[in-house]
C-alpha cells in the first residue's frame, strides 16, 4: 500500500481515501462499499509487488486508475498474436487482481512501422488487433468476468511512444497496454447528490 500512498494521483487527496455513495446509504451498505474498495486496492497492491521484478512489464497509475504496459519482447514472437509464457505469468497476476466487476477494461494493441510481411495479418492495425484481443481474451478467462466488461483497441503503428527510426524505438513501440478504469473513481467524477466517505490509509495497512 506504501506504493499507492507515494503516487496520491490514484486517490482524490493525499490523506485519506474517498469514496461516494448515492441515495442516503445505511451504515451496513457503507461499510459493504468500504470494504469491498480496501479489498481490490489491496489486491492491485499485491499485483505490483509481484510483477516488481518481472522484465517486459511496467505499472502506473492514472487519473482513472492504472495503466500496465507489456513489452512485445515478452508478449508474442515477431508477426504473432499467440501469448508468450511470460506474458502469461504477469496476466496471471493482473487476472487475480481483477476478479471483480468494479473496473472496465480496456486492452490496446501498439505496432511499429514495418510493414507486415506476412500472411496471417493484412496491416499493423490487423496485427494490433489480434494482439489486443488475446491478451483481453486471456484475462476475461483467467478472472471469469462478464465479457461486457471489456474491451479492445488497435491503434496499430499510429500512437508511437518513441522514434521508429531506431531499433530501440521500434522496441518500445511494439506493447500492448491494458488499462484498468476504477468505476469508484467514475462515480467520484461524474455522481451528482453524492455522500463522501472517508477511511484513514492506515485501514489498508
Amino acid at each position: 500500500i506504501s506504493y499507492f500512498q507515494q503516487h496520491s494521483g490514484f486517490f482524490p487527496d493525499n490523506s485519506s481515501l474517498t469514496t461516494n455513495l448515492q441515495n442516503n446509504p445505511n451504515p451496513e451498505q457503507v461499510d459493504d462499499f468500504l470494504q469491498e474498495n480496501m479489498e481490490k486496492w489491496q489486491a492491485m497492491a499485491e499485483f505490483v509487488e509481484n510483477t516488481a521484478d518481472m522484465e517486459g512489464v511496467e505499472i502506473e497509475i492514472t487519473e482513472e486508475g492504472f495503466l500496465i504496459t507489456l513489452a512485445d519482447s515478452v508478449s508474442f514472437l515477431s508477426g504473432s498474436s499467440d501469448l508468450l509464457p511470460d506474458a502469461q505469468e504477469i496476466l496471471n497476476e493482473v487476472a487475480g487482481s481483477v476478479n471483480n466487476e468494479r473496473w472496465d477494461i480496456e486492452v490496446q494493441g501498439h505496432t511499429d512501422n514495418v510493414p507486415i510481411s506476412g500472411r496471417v495479418y493484412q496491416t499493423n492495425w490487423h496485427l494490433g488487433a489480434a494482439r489486443a484481443v488475446s491478451v483481453l481474451q486471456y484475462i476475461q478467462q483467467k478472472a471469469n468476468l462478464r465479457p461486457a466488461l471489456f474491451q479492445a483497441t488497435s491503434f496499430g503503428e499510429h500512437r508511437p511512444v518513441a522514434s521508429n527510426d531506431t531499433p530501440e524505438g521500434r522496441r518500445s513501440n511494439r506493447r500492448v497496454e491494458i488499462y484498468l478504469k476504477d468505476k469508484a473513481i467514475e462515480t467520484v467524477e461524474d455522481g451528482s447528490d453524492l455522500i463522501t466517505l472517508e477511511t484513514s490509509y492506515n485501514d489498508l495497512e
